[in-house]
């Protein structure tokens, strides 16, 4: 399930945290543009999930992850909290 968002085109996300000097391997959780990047990119593969249920699934997956969250398994925590 998670192959699909990460196998999914990335580069201006990756764009943007080269820009701002960070690694674009790592996920913030303090960043809104990340967290929405992250919500548009889960609806854009599956739809039938509201915003209030991506966001909730990165919220727990926020505080239950040691930062820096990599964004591998970033994904694969937030669409594991989805599917439950």
């Amino acid at each position: 399930m998670p192959a699909k968002v990460l196998n999914d085109d990335w580069s201006d996300y990756d764009d943007r945290k080269i820009r701002d000097r960070r690694d674009a391997k790592d996920f913030a959780c303090t960043e809104s543009w990340e967290v929405d990047y992250l919500i548009r990119k889960i609806q854009k593969n599956y739809p039938a999930y509201t915003e209030m249920q991506i966001r909730a699934a990165i919220s727990a997956c926020c505080t239950s992850l040691r930062s820096p969250h990599p964004r591998i398994g970033f994904v694969q925590c937030v669409m594991a909290r989805l599917r439950t």
